[in-house]
Protein backbone atom coordinates (compact mmCIF):
# COMPACT_ATOMS: atom_id res chain seq x y z
CA UNK A 1 0.00 0.00 0.00
CA UNK A 2 1.48 3.66 -0.72
CA UNK A 3 1.80 6.41 1.65
CA UNK A 4 -0.87 8.41 0.03
CA UNK A 5 -3.66 5.45 0.51
CA UNK A 6 -2.35 5.01 4.04
CA UNK A 7 -3.23 8.60 5.26
CA UNK A 8 -6.37 8.25 3.19
CA UNK A 9 -6.78 5.21 5.49
CA UNK A 10 -5.83 7.12 8.67
CA UNK A 11 -7.88 10.51 7.76
CA UNK A 12 -10.81 8.19 7.13
CA UNK A 13 -10.59 6.04 10.35
CA UNK A 14 -9.60 9.37 12.73
CA UNK A 15 -12.73 11.21 10.68
CA UNK A 16 -14.91 8.27 11.81
CA UNK A 17 -13.79 8.07 15.57
CA UNK A 18 -14.41 12.10 15.69
CA UNK A 19 -18.02 11.64 14.20
CA UNK A 20 -19.22 9.31 16.71
CA UNK A 21 -18.23 11.24 19.68
CA UNK A 22 -20.99 13.32 20.82
CA UNK A 23 -20.89 16.98 20.06
CA UNK A 24 -20.15 19.00 23.56
CA UNK A 25 -22.70 21.47 24.32
CA UNK A 26 -21.59 25.23 25.03
CA UNK A 27 -22.58 26.56 28.67
CA UNK A 28 -24.03 29.67 29.53
CA UNK A 29 -24.06 32.66 31.47
CA UNK A 30 -26.41 34.13 34.12
CA UNK A 31 -25.92 37.99 34.56
CA UNK A 32 -27.56 40.73 36.99
CA UNK A 33 -27.58 43.48 39.64
CA UNK A 34 -28.57 43.18 43.22
CA UNK A 35 -29.48 46.64 45.19
CA UNK A 36 -30.64 47.20 49.04
CA UNK A 37 -34.62 48.11 48.39
CA UNK A 38 -34.27 52.01 48.47
CA UNK A 39 -30.39 51.93 48.40
CA UNK A 40 -26.97 51.42 47.18
CA UNK A 41 -26.15 48.49 45.30
CA UNK A 42 -25.02 45.15 47.52
CA UNK A 43 -21.53 43.47 47.54
CA UNK A 44 -20.99 39.89 49.26
CA UNK A 45 -24.73 38.51 48.11
CA UNK A 46 -24.67 34.92 47.56
CA UNK A 47 -26.52 33.88 44.49
CA UNK A 48 -27.71 30.23 43.94
CA UNK A 49 -28.97 28.87 40.61
CA UNK A 50 -30.50 25.30 41.17
CA UNK A 51 -31.82 23.32 37.87
CA UNK A 52 -35.59 23.18 38.28
CA UNK A 53 -35.43 19.61 37.94
CA UNK A 54 -32.68 18.48 38.91
CA UNK A 55 -31.55 19.99 42.48
CA UNK A 56 -28.01 18.24 42.37
CA UNK A 57 -26.83 20.54 38.82
CA UNK A 58 -26.45 24.23 40.53
CA UNK A 59 -23.95 27.06 40.38
CA UNK A 60 -22.94 29.82 43.03
CA UNK A 61 -21.16 33.06 42.90
CA UNK A 62 -21.24 36.16 45.61
CA UNK A 63 -21.72 40.03 44.08
CA UNK A 64 -19.14 42.38 43.36
CA UNK A 65 -18.45 46.04 44.86
CA UNK A 66 -20.80 47.39 41.96
CA UNK A 67 -23.44 44.38 42.94
CA UNK A 68 -22.85 42.87 39.90
CA UNK A 69 -22.82 39.04 39.81
CA UNK A 70 -22.28 36.42 37.09
CA UNK A 71 -22.98 32.73 37.08
CA UNK A 72 -20.60 30.95 34.38
CA UNK A 73 -20.75 27.40 32.79
CA UNK A 74 -23.96 27.12 33.50
CA UNK A 75 -25.46 24.11 31.46
CA UNK A 76 -28.93 24.83 29.40
CA UNK A 77 -32.06 24.37 31.29
CA UNK A 78 -34.61 26.06 33.79
CA UNK A 79 -33.23 27.58 37.01
CA UNK A 80 -34.09 29.13 40.29
CA UNK A 81 -32.46 31.96 41.44
CA UNK A 82 -31.97 32.69 45.35
CA UNK A 83 -30.03 35.46 46.90
CA UNK A 84 -28.89 35.53 50.21
CA UNK A 85 -27.27 38.02 52.32
CA UNK A 86 -27.22 38.18 56.45
CA UNK A 87 -29.37 41.05 57.34
CA UNK A 88 -31.36 40.91 54.25
CA UNK A 89 -34.30 38.73 53.52
CA UNK A 90 -33.86 36.42 50.63
CA UNK A 91 -35.34 36.51 47.62
CA UNK A 92 -36.55 33.73 45.09
CA UNK A 93 -37.26 34.35 41.70
CA UNK A 94 -39.46 32.31 39.34
CA UNK A 95 -38.07 29.70 37.03
CA UNK A 96 -35.78 31.11 34.31
CA UNK A 97 -34.88 29.62 31.35
CA UNK A 98 -30.99 29.79 30.25
CA UNK A 99 -30.44 28.35 26.48
CA UNK A 100 -27.15 26.20 25.13
CA UNK A 101 -24.36 28.90 24.88
CA UNK A 102 -26.51 31.50 26.23
CA UNK A 103 -25.86 34.56 28.13
CA UNK A 104 -29.25 35.64 30.17
CA UNK A 105 -29.12 38.78 31.69
CA UNK A 106 -31.74 39.92 34.36
CA UNK A 107 -33.83 42.49 33.03
CA UNK A 108 -34.58 44.12 35.97
CA UNK A 109 -32.32 44.86 39.15
CA UNK A 110 -32.74 42.59 42.03
CA UNK A 111 -34.12 43.96 45.27
CA UNK A 112 -33.57 42.88 48.75
CA UNK A 113 -35.13 44.36 51.61
CA UNK A 114 -33.88 44.41 55.31
CA UNK A 115 -34.57 40.98 57.59
CA UNK A 116 -38.02 42.44 59.72
CA UNK A 117 -37.18 41.45 63.15
CA UNK A 118 -39.99 39.53 64.85
CA UNK A 119 -42.56 41.78 66.73
CA UNK A 120 -45.92 41.03 68.43
CA UNK A 121 -48.79 43.75 67.44
CA UNK A 122 -51.54 44.94 70.22
CA UNK A 123 -53.69 46.78 68.05
CA UNK A 124 -57.47 47.68 69.13
CA UNK A 125 -59.96 51.00 69.44
CA UNK A 126 -61.03 52.96 72.25
CA UNK A 127 -65.15 53.55 72.26
CA UNK A 128 -67.99 55.14 74.34
CA UNK A 129 -70.34 53.48 76.36
CA UNK A 130 -72.52 54.69 73.33
CA UNK A 131 -70.95 53.10 70.72
CA UNK A 132 -68.85 56.32 69.50
CA UNK A 133 -65.09 55.71 68.69
CA UNK A 134 -63.13 57.94 71.09
CA UNK A 135 -60.24 60.02 69.45
CA UNK A 136 -57.70 61.25 71.69
CA UNK A 137 -58.18 59.22 75.00
CA UNK A 138 -54.51 58.17 76.34
CA UNK A 139 -54.27 54.41 76.02
CA UNK A 140 -50.88 52.98 78.30
CA UNK A 141 -49.66 49.33 78.31
CA UNK A 142 -47.86 47.90 80.79
CA UNK A 143 -45.92 44.58 81.36
CA UNK A 144 -47.12 42.38 84.39
CA UNK A 145 -45.61 38.82 84.41
CA UNK A 146 -42.49 38.29 85.62
CA UNK A 147 -40.39 39.19 82.32
CA UNK A 148 -38.25 42.62 81.84
CA UNK A 149 -40.61 45.74 82.65
CA UNK A 150 -42.36 47.47 79.90
CA UNK A 151 -44.37 50.65 79.82
CA UNK A 152 -45.63 52.53 76.88
CA UNK A 153 -48.61 55.03 76.06
CA UNK A 154 -49.88 56.41 73.33
CA UNK A 155 -53.29 58.30 72.23
CA UNK A 156 -55.81 56.97 69.76
CA UNK A 157 -56.37 58.75 66.47
CA UNK A 158 -59.53 60.12 65.11
CA UNK A 159 -61.23 56.57 64.39
CA UNK A 160 -60.39 55.55 68.18
CA UNK A 161 -57.31 53.29 66.80
CA UNK A 162 -54.01 52.74 68.62
CA UNK A 163 -51.50 50.14 68.48
CA UNK A 164 -48.75 49.25 70.39
CA UNK A 165 -45.18 47.05 68.91
CA UNK A 166 -43.60 45.02 71.27
CA UNK A 167 -41.10 42.08 71.60
CA UNK A 168 -41.95 39.34 70.22
CA UNK A 169 -42.21 36.69 73.01
CA UNK A 170 -44.70 35.15 75.44
CA UNK A 171 -46.15 38.14 78.37
CA UNK A 172 -48.98 39.26 79.34
CA UNK A 173 -49.72 43.23 79.32
CA UNK A 174 -52.48 45.43 80.65
CA UNK A 175 -53.57 48.03 78.69
CA UNK A 176 -55.84 51.30 80.02
CA UNK A 177 -57.43 53.53 78.29
CA UNK A 178 -57.96 57.18 80.06
CA UNK A 179 -60.07 60.32 78.94
CA UNK A 180 -61.68 63.44 80.15
CA UNK A 181 -65.50 62.71 81.26
CA UNK A 182 -64.93 59.02 81.30
CA UNK A 183 -63.97 56.29 83.31
CA UNK A 184 -60.87 54.68 82.98
CA UNK A 185 -60.99 51.42 81.58
CA UNK A 186 -58.78 48.48 81.42
CA UNK A 187 -58.32 45.03 80.29
CA UNK A 188 -55.14 42.32 80.71
CA UNK A 189 -53.97 40.29 77.07
CA UNK A 190 -51.30 37.74 77.06
CA UNK A 191 -48.98 37.05 73.86
CA UNK A 192 -47.09 34.39 72.62
CA UNK A 193 -44.56 35.58 70.42
CA UNK A 194 -45.00 36.82 67.17
CA UNK A 195 -48.69 37.65 66.36
CA UNK A 196 -51.35 40.29 66.36
CA UNK A 197 -53.87 40.83 68.80
CA UNK A 198 -56.93 43.04 68.60
CA UNK A 199 -58.84 44.46 71.46
CA UNK A 200 -61.53 46.72 72.25
CA UNK A 201 -61.45 49.13 75.17
CA UNK A 202 -65.41 50.59 76.27
CA UNK A 203 -64.79 54.13 78.34
CA UNK A 204 -67.96 54.93 80.51
CA UNK A 205 -69.29 58.85 81.17
CA UNK A 206 -68.47 60.02 84.51
CA UNK A 207 -72.01 60.46 85.93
Amino acid sequence: MSSKARYAVIFGLVFAVLSSLPVLAQSGAIKGRIKERGGKMLEGVTVRAVHARDEQKKFETKSDAKGEFELKGVSAGDYVLSFERQGFQTFTTRSLSVGEGETLKLSRVIELAPDRPPVAIIRGAVFTGEGLTLPNASVKIERIDEGKRLKRETVSVEAGEFAFRLPAEKATYRITAVARGFQAATKEIGIEGDEVRQIALTLERVK
